[in-house]
């Protein structure tokens, strides 16, 4: 009897897990086309540049369990370089490891790399005005399940002249589960 109950158990445990494993799905959603500028500056050699205001948003009705962005990014003049993107869920403002660029007219800070810093993904410019750009991450994925985050760009490859960015044709795939 205890023998049959231990295999019974089992076998419901298995058969739930399946379940829940069939429970997850995935959804893609466009998303609009969103620009920004950037540009070295002095003191931000070797910092990730976040703008002031975080990318906010309504949060899905159900946790993410990941989240993958792909699109195209667009410079605005040819460049030959790697940039790198990190993701934060702490406002900067609120970090002593960042310097405020308001002295320069940019709404943003510099922060050097720290733990609340996930690197998120790289565009990779080959003397080209395009790059494909895919952001993954732990600090997006919960970006997104609470509705905001700080998309910054590590400023050790900008050009010294200011650079419009246009991230286009972005999709977002969204993974849920239950």
């Amino acid at each position: 009897m205890r023998e049959g109950f231990r295999i019974g158990l089992k076998s419901l445990v298995l058969s739930l897990g399946f379940l829940l494993a069939a429970c997850s799905f995935t959804v893609t959603v466009t998303l609009p086309d969103q620009t920004f500028r950037a540009q070295a500056l002095p003191n931000t050699q070797d910092k990730i540049l976040y703008p002031k205001n975080p990318a906010t948003f309504d949060p899905p009705p159900v946790s993410p369990k990941s989240v993958v962005i792909q699109g195209t990014l667009e410079a605005d003049q040819p460049l030959n370089t790697t940039l790198t993107f990190y993701v934060r869920l702490k406002d900067p403002k609120t970090d002593p490891g960042c310097m405020d660029l308001s002295i320069y007219n940019i709404p943003a800070y510099a922060c050097s790399i720290g733990p609340d810093d996930e690197k998120s993904g790289e565009a990779f410019f080959n003397n080209s005005f395009f790059a494909p750009l895919t952001l993954t991450g732990r600090n997006l994925t919960q970006g997104i399940a609470q509705g905001q985050f700080w998309l910054g760009l590590e400023a050790q490859s900008l050009p010294s002249r200011m650079v419009t960015f246009t991230l286009k044709n972005a999709k977002a795939t969204v993974t849920v589960g239950f």
